[in-house]
């Protein structure tokens, strides 16, 4: 199992040097908000498991524009038999009409090994709105339409998906805040074979760059490969570093 987990953690640690070398290209006035996340989950005894998260996330808020850059990568083994193989990323750039409405794009990538897809790729066009835009709390709600590559169980499918996404933070005093996110694809012509992604969490600062992260996220395939479960939900608890 080591061997395979160095291997695992040497792919996420490529892909976070490429993105953190993508950002050092950006403008230096440019202020990032950057993250490094790591969560792991043991057990041992009369059951053996070990799941380990890894991923960075990037925000840039300008006054007209934001750019967001999420990658993670996730393995999981239970009595030396893989659990969880998967990369999940998205980026986001959103131009602010006003206040509150905007337009943009999105690009989202997944592949999960042991659901037995290789890769499901989407970029799409959005709007959306802050439904609530304070110091303490934001709510989006935003939409959109665009086009998907997938190859899952051996078979390719490419089609024009309909995509929705829900997204809120409140912040509970300056240490502690909860956050909670949808983001919901299916094909303009067959609504059944939808799939989400929804996550809960809550972070607490400890010092001034590193966080206690406790979040439950529940990754769902209405139509999976064949074989497959739908369902995939996992509990992590970990630390995140800024920078």
């Amino acid at each position: 199992m080591v061997n395979k987990l160095n291997t695992k953690m040497k792919t996420i640690l490529l892909s976070t040097a490429s993105a953190l070398s993508l950002l050092s290209l950006s403008s230096k006035s440019a202020e990032w908000e950057n993250s490094f996340d790591l969560g792991a989950s043991i057990t041992k005894g009369n059951s053996e498991s070990t799941l380990i998260t890894a991923g960075i996330q990037s925000a840039l808020k300008e006054k007209s524009d934001e750019y967001l850059l999420n990658l993670f990568y996730t393995y999981g083994e239970s009595e030396s038999n893989a659990t969880n193989d998967e990369i999940l990323a998205n980026a986001a750039w959103k131009h602010l009409l006003n206040e509150k409405q905007y337009v943009g794009a999105r690009f989202d990538f997944l592949r999960d090994d042991i659901a037995d897809l290789n890769y499901r790729t989407s970029l799409t066009a959005i709007a959306g709105t802050y439904v609530v835009k304070n110091e303490t709390t934001q709510f989006t709600i935003e939409g959109g339409l665009g086009y998907t590559f997938e190859e899952q169980g051996g078979i390719d499918n490419n089609y024009a998906n309909l995509y929705i996404g829900e997204f809120f933070e409140h912040k509970f005093n300056d240490k502690t805040k909860v956050y909670q996110s949808i983001t919901l694809f299916s094909p303009v012509d067959d609504f059944d074979n939808y799939n989400f992604i929804a996550e809960l969490g809550v972070e607490t600062t400890l010092t001034e760059t590193l966080s206690l992260k406790v979040s439950v996220q529940n990754k769902y395939d209405a139509i999976p490969a064949a074989g497959r479960d739908s369902n995939d939900v996992r509990f992590v608890t970990g630390i995140s570093y800024k920078f």
